[in-house]
């Protein structure tokens, strides 16, 4: 809990966001609505509602990219990402990692900032994802929603995609990088499916997701060596 503690500024990064340490030295990044207005260093910020998250900067790497954000994103942007990130521990019930917090507010503001210059976002295994991961796929929905309403502009259903590997990382602490790999491998044995059988198989049927579920479990019966039974219907000589 962090009612009672206080925070000395080393730095304002904008009206919204300040660069501090804890009592106990530990350097923080603090996000609240005013909270770095007219903010002198040396000043100690106590811990109140106006503290909307906190950010622990562990690590030279996190710390670099966690500053590089704050200072460069508009502070609208980082305000809808926190919602939604607030948002996601709710539904998850479950405190996000500094790891995870990084490379997320990294991806999505990264994302957001591409759309408003214009490029388009392409994501070539959304099908793949979507039917492998469909409970995060609808939180992910949600948070494009969200985020789209808060910005006023227009989310793509490929980010929706994207967004989906990094709530499943951080459910089932895989990397994302992991993750990528398994879509891609997915993507292609349908493709060798559909060559092989001179037949076009329609990415939002029950028989597509039927076929994804079967292709995830042998892979990663695969990667455990798992095989099947000699005595297993499938199984021949």
């Amino acid at each position: 809990m962090n009612e009672g503690k206080s925070y000395l500024v080393k730095r304002t990064l904008n009206n919204n966001t300040v660069l501090a340490v804890d009592e106990s030295q530990k350097e923080v990044v603090l996000l609240g609505k005013g909270i770095g207005f007219n903010r002198k260093k040396g000043e100690w910020i106590p811990y109140d509602s106006s503290i909307e998250k906190i950010f622990v900067l562990s690590s030279d790497n996190n710390r670099e990219t966690m500053l590089r954000i704050f200072t460069e994103t508009e502070e609208e942007i980082i305000h809808a990402i926190n919602d939604y990130i607030q948002y996601i521990e709710d539904r998850l019930e479950v405190k996000l990692t500094e790891q995870f917090l990084v490379s997320f507010i990294d991806h999505i503001s990264f994302a957001i900032k591409r759309l408003k210059q214009g490029i388009q976002i392409q994501n070539p295994f959304l099908h793949e994802v979507r039917s492998l991961y469909p409970e995060e796929y609808a939180l992910a929905q949600d948070g494009v929603n969200m985020l789209s309403k808060l910005l006023k502009m227009e989310i793509p259903d490929d980010e929706i995609g994207f967004i989906t590997l990094h709530l499943h990382s951080a459910k089932t602490k895989q990397s994302v990088s992991k993750m990528n790999q398994f879509s891609s491998l997915i993507g292609k044995l349908i493709q060798v499916i559909e060559n092989e059988l001179e037949i076009k198989i329609d990415r939002d049927s029950i028989d597509y997701a039927r076929l994804i579920t079967h292709l995830r479990f042998a892979i990663e019966r695969t990667e455990r060596n798992q095989f099947l039974d000699q005595d297993h219907p499938l199984t021949y000589e």
